[in-house]
């Protein structure tokens, strides 16, 4: 009887210590899903293109990455495997769903965007002008590779880079990242 006794306490101990971990770590990973929305650069626009805080959506419009989906033909404007590098967040929350001719809401997510390259805006649009939200990542080579890569890519080219030691490769971020990065700057910065 004893022993039952001794039995059932340990096993109350042990529920008590794991139960509440469990829990813990089912909020955790409950948090980890959660999803920022994405926005569109238009979103972007009404701070990110004043002299103030810098003309960074005029330089990006000027860029390939805005063209992007101008670039899918025919069946490809509906090809996932396209859609995921030349929309932005296809698939995501607030990101690209389907392209539908002539229609603005489903253009709004068209081109490589702001968020392609700096995460999903939802936070950052939301966030008071005396304690801005910082965006999701900033641009790293991790980011460009999602689609910067040979595999599914009809016009890559292995040799569109020569790197310093005379490397000819289909892609270099320390290269890529020159040409693509905002030339603008904001007011009282130095040109």
């Amino acid at each position: 009887m004893k022993s039952i006794i001794k039995l059932a306490l340990l096993f109350g101990l042990l529920a008590f210590i794991i139960l509440p971990a469990l829990t813990i770590l089912g909020e955790e990973k409950a948090g980890d899903k959660e999803k920022i929305a994405f926005v569109g650069a238009t979103k972007c626009k009404m701070c990110h293109n004043k002299k103030s805080s810098g003309l960074y959506f005029d330089d990006w419009s000027k860029s390939k990455h805005a063209e992007a989906f101008s670039l899918l033909k025919g069946d490809e404007r509906s090809n996932p495997v396209c859609l995921k590098c030349h929309t932005t967040a296809f698939g995501e929350p607030g990101g690209f769903a389907k392209f539908v001719e002539n229609d603005e809401t489903s253009l709004k997510m068209a081109n490589v965007q702001c968020e392609m390259c700096h995460g999903p805006g939802e936070k950052h649009i939301k966030s008071k002008k005396d304690a801005v939200v910082k965006h999701e990542w900033e641009p790293e080579e991790k980011t460009c590779l999602k689609c910067h890569v040979k595999e599914g890519n009809p016009n890559w080219k292995d040799d569109k880079y020569t790197t310093k030691d005379g490397k000819k490769v289909g892609f270099d971020f320390e290269q890529a990242v020159k040409i693509i990065a905002h030339k603008v700057k904001k007011e009282g910065e130095e040109k």
